[in-house]
């Protein structure tokens, strides 16, 4: 027996020994199973335990597909020759012209092959498809379907069923609150729902009110190629195990649950969601998309508002000293600026006298509800598009890979803007996080190409593998940033590029607005920062300042000036000559900017002016060359006799406090062998050796080299969250 005949065969068991009892749906009978019951049984069962008894399809390579691939011939055409029956639908009975459909009151049963045309309305009435091994088609044409107590559309058994939506027709689906006549996976629970394969295509309008569970539930897949569908559902809107496929529609969603998803948890070719083109609208509880495997998307416009979209969010930025390069979760609620002997209190620490101790971070994703705008458990792929996305959690979030090529992406976040648990690639379009807590983190960012615009409350970009990072910040292997070309502008509150591994940059144009406190830096690395190309503008506090290393190949500056300049006073490098380098205005308050350019060649000389004007057009901050108008007060020089030049006192440099190279002038990570400068002009005690001294009521314990030494491993935090409660599970 193929794979096919026992799949149907297994559909045809169950559907045998449920026919009776749903023959009887839509009836006056009001004892039923309550929606609560049937929310917590459609989660569970229905999506994996009962599905698995459908065998899954044959694969197919899908990240290379195209439309010929996913959607037949049918799919796309809805258009058809004969009617093998016209019914006509008349309140609580239906009126049958033809042949392969008959009629019990109110319940209509396909048994054969064939096309259907439905016109007119039932009152409390269900259409039943129970067709072994046929392609069956309803046309709904000006059809109004409700039922109160089972699915108004029910595809017990068929090979394929298309829903195909009429030319200018009006149609409408709508449940009651309560089923009779579940099977033991409590099924159906959706206001359409089908055993097996089903399409929906045309021109026409389908409205669907799910008020038991779900709008659209298939247990083979769905494929949507047009129609304008509206869902409202308790639950999912649109509900595919194997797959949800689109090539065209304009879908609206409002769901208590996710809005669409596929579910098939045992089959890695299987679970993903495609989409080739169409309109899609989502306003969800719970996640916008969640695809157990990849998401794909190569064209459509997404509109998606998930769990009431970033204002829901959780996160605050909160830290002032920052987390010493390490963890942030709960070190950034550690207020340093408490020295009056009062242990400092936060969400994530409780503080004694004797030290600082974590308190566990709490990650039951089974108490957890995700409110991700696109979420997958394996790849997301986007090479085209429109995506606006508000979400109470991360936007865009994938347990492996994430990889952008194309489309326009505007992200608003309550966490993460892109979150990817391995990498994530960028290599064209313009990715644009309007919001976020952080606004890109995977353990492996790397960028080629496109624009990339982030704006965060704490880091712009953090790589991190989810390595513990300690107090201090430790070295984790796995985590890179890597940029090679592109435009990426960061406005982060918290550190603006942060890796926990190494940070390369070869090409491409960088700015960074850093931090204004003085408890993160513009760039920060736990290991050297190595720069070979490109254009590198990097602005913001001194404290924690670093800059890269003297193993670059490509001549760099790190200026501290003798003061803050506010946000848009103009900051003009100029060679001896007086020719003009660079201009460019940082949105915030700034006392050191990182430059490493081409242009800044070996013992040549520059000079920084600040406070002048341009003419020049200029691109976040940046102006083009040439408009400078001489008119700044020239403030440092600096001749580039090292890789790494210097102005002032620097904070850090690259490696910092992390082991990596220091200035000359440093010791043991802090720039002139004195703590970095606290905010607000705020200055900690300090003892002989120029470390901090503690009050008598808070002493941290210390290490041989009178820094504090944190418990066990220091505070963990979002450089450890990386591996999140969603890591091993899309759903």
């Amino acid at each position: 027996m193929s794979s096919e005949s026992y799949k149907k065969t297994l559909s045809f068991l169950t559907a045998a020994v449920t026919f009776a009892s749903m023959t009887v749906g839509c009836s006056s009978n009001e004892s039923g199973s309550s929606k609560a019951a049937a929310s917590a049984e459609t989660e569970s069962p229905s999506d994996e335990t009962a599905e698995q008894s459908t065998l899954n399809a044959d694969p197919i390579s899908y990240n290379n597909t195209s439309a010929s691939d996913l959607f037949s011939e049918r799919d796309l055409d809805p258009s058809y020759d004969t009617v093998t029956a016209e019914i006509t639908l008349n309140g609580d009975s239906a009126k049958i012209n033809g042949t392969g459909a008959s009629s019990d009151d109110s319940v209509i049963t396909i048994t054969e092959e064939g096309v259907y045309r439905f016109t007119g309305s039932l009152s409390n009435g269900q259409i039943i498809i129970n067709a072994e091994n046929a392609k069956v088609q309803l046309i709904l044409d000006n059809a109004s379907i409700n039922c109160n107590d089972s699915a108004p559309i029910y595809v017990m058994n068929a090979k394929k069923t298309f829903i195909t939506l009429a030319d200018g027709s009006k149609n409408s689906v709508t449940d009651g609150e309560s089923y009779i006549g579940l099977d033991e996976s409590g099924e159906p629970d959706a206001a359409i729902f089908s055993k097996d394969s089903l399409t929906i295509n045309g021109n026409g309008s389908l409205d669907i009110t799910a008020n038991y569970a779900d709008g659209i539930h298939s247990k083979d897949d769905i494929v949507i190629t047009g129609g304008n569908i509206s869902v409202t559902a308790a639950a999912n809107g649109i509900k595919g195990k194997d797959y949800v496929a689109a090539a065209g529609g304009n879908i609206t969603i409002n769901s208590g649950k996710d809005g669409v998803k596929s579910t098939n948890t045992t089959d890695t070719s299987l679970g993903f969601i495609y989409i080739e083109d169409g309109v899609f609208n989502v306003t969800s509880s719970e996640d916008g998309f969640q695809a157990e495997t990849d998401f794909i998307a190569k064209g459509g416009e997404f509109n998606i508002v998930s769990g009431g979209g970033s204002v829901n969010s959780t996160k605050v930025h909160t830290d002032d000293f920052g987390g010493f390069g390490g963890g942030k979760e709960n070190f950034n609620d550690f207020d340093f600026r408490q020295f009056d002997g009062t242990p400092p209190q936060g969400n994530g620490n409780t503080v004694s006298s004797t030290g600082v101790t974590p308190l566990a971070y709490t990650s039951d994703s089974s108490e957890q509800i995700s409110t991700k705008g696109i979420k997958s458990g394996n790849e997301v792929i986007i090479s085209g598009g429109d995506f606006n996305i508000d979400s109470a959690d991360d936007a865009l979030h994938s347990n492996a890979n994430l990889t952008i090529s194309g489309a326009a992406l505007s992200l608003d976040s309550g966490d993460d803007g892109l979150h990817a648990d391995s990498t994530i690639n960028i290599t064209g379009g313009k990715t644009t996080v309007n919001s976020s807590y952080e606004g890109i983190e995977g353990a492996i960012i790397n960028i080629s190409g496109g624009t990339v615009e982030v704006n965060s409350s704490d880091d712009g970009f953090n790589a991190s593998d989810g390595t513990s990072q300690g107090a201090m910040g430790s070295y984790s292997e796995g985590a890179e940033i890597n940029i090679s070309g592109g435009m990426i502008y960061i406005n982060a509150e918290g550190d603006g590029l942060d890796s926990n591994g190494n940070m390369s940059i070869s090409g491409g144009t960088v700015i960074v607005n850093g931090p204004v406190n003085g408890g993160n830096g513009a760039l920060d690395g736990n290991s050297d920062i190595i720069v070979t190309g490109g254009l590198i503008i990097a602005a913001g506090s001194s404290q924690m300042a670093e800059a890269p290393a003297e193993s670059s190949s490509q001549n760099s500056v790190s200026a501290t000036f003798s003061q803050s300049f506010s946000g848009g006073t103009l900051i003009t490098l100029a060679d001896s000559s007086g020719n003009e380098i660079l201009s460019f205005a940082p949105a915030k308050t700034f006392q050191n900017i990182v430059i490493s350019s081409s242009e800044i060649k070996k013992d040549e000389t520059y000079t920084f002016y600040t406070g002048g004007t341009s003419s020049a057009d200029e691109t976040y901050g940046l102006y083009k060359k040439g408009g400078y108008n001489n008119d700044g007060e020239e403030n440092e020089s600096f001749t580039a006799e090292n890789v790494t030049s210097y102005i002032g006192s620097q904070g850090m440099t690259s490696g910092g406090m992390h082991g990596g190279g220091k200035h000359p002038d440093m010791q043991e990570g802090f720039g002139d062998g004195n703590p970095p400068e606290m905010p607000d002009g705020l200055e900690p005690p300090t003892g002989s050796d120029g470390q901090p001294e503690f009050p008598d009521n808070f002493t941290p314990p210390a290490g041989n080299d009178k820094r504090p030494e944190m418990p066990d491993g220091g505070f963990k935090g979002d450089r450890d969250k990386q591996t999140s409660p969603d890591k091993n599970s899309a759903g």
